[in-house]
């Protein structure tokens, strides 16, 4: 009885879907106590995908992801030892981040197949009993094309965190094609709340509701240093505000 699906971002190639879920189910269950409500270990599943990304060393590697790992290596690089060196990393973090994700949404398109393969994780784990998805990053996209494209068992709410859906790069290339400057509204679902938080470069549109209509939900957070990190967006009382609504119906 899956209400709860959480759907990951870029950077996750190395992880596997039970591993995801014990880093992330103690943050969402930190977001819901700020409601007093709690959710279940069985009620809470993880759409992983991140292998259908995983590098194959003897198949060579895409220059896109070589030069994001490079970029990285010299922000790291570029830091003296009386910078912010926690805040340094995780800002080069971010930025890989986004560049990864445009990497991965341009593959998918380049790629039907895989973008298949990535939409059968999805319907393979939202049922109908599934009240909420949450989106991460590259998940809201994921999420987003799951809904927006006749997959609807009838899902409630969509949560978008730190979403990229609203950047040039990602929104020309959705399916169903945006109309009229406006991208379709996925599926069925009866909220969509998008949460950006400050400094987040992958949610640098925050607002989606310019990109998708007024019915989105847009919402400003503060994750600190770990602008895009999930668990900071996951425990914030906002996401855990529109995870329990959801979840009470």
């Amino acid at each position: 009885m899956t209400k709860v699906v959480l759907v990951h971002g870029a950077f996750n190639e190395l992880w596997g879907p039970n591993e995801l879920k014990a880093r992330w189910l103690p943050a969402l269950r930190d977001g819901l106590w700020h409601h007093g409500i709690d959710v279940a270990d069985a009620d809470v599943a993880v759409c992983f995908y991140g292998d259908l990304f995983r590098r194959d060393p003897e198949v060579e590697e895409a220059e896109a992801v070589r030069q994001a790992r490079a970029e990285v290596s010299k922000a790291l690089g570029d830091m003296d030892g009386g910078g912010d060196l926690l805040g340094a990393i995780h800002m080069a973090a971010n930025t890989a981040a986004f560049d990864r994700t445009v990497d991965m949404v341009t593959t998918m398109v380049a790629r039907p197949d895989l973008a298949e393969r990535v939409r059968e994780r999805f319907a393979a784990v939202v049922t109908d009993d599934t009240r909420v998805v949450v989106g991460h990053s590259l998940g809201s996209v994921v999420a987003y094309r799951g809904l927006a494209n006749g997959f609807d068992p009838g899902v409630h709410t969509l949560v978008t965190l730190g979403s990229p859906l609203g950047s040039p790069m990602v929104f020309d290339t959705l399916v169903p094609a945006p109309t009229g400057g406006l991208g379709a509204w996925p599926g069925g679902v009866a909220r969509w709340v998008n949460v950006a938080a400050v400094g987040d470069k992958a949610a640098h549109v925050a607002r989606l509701a310019e990109r998708f209509g007024p019915e989105v939900e847009d919402r400003l957070v503060d994750n600190g240093h770990r602008a895009h990190d999930p668990e900071p967006y996951l425990n914030n009382p906002v996401t855990g505000g529109a995870v329990a609504r959801a979840l009470q119906g």
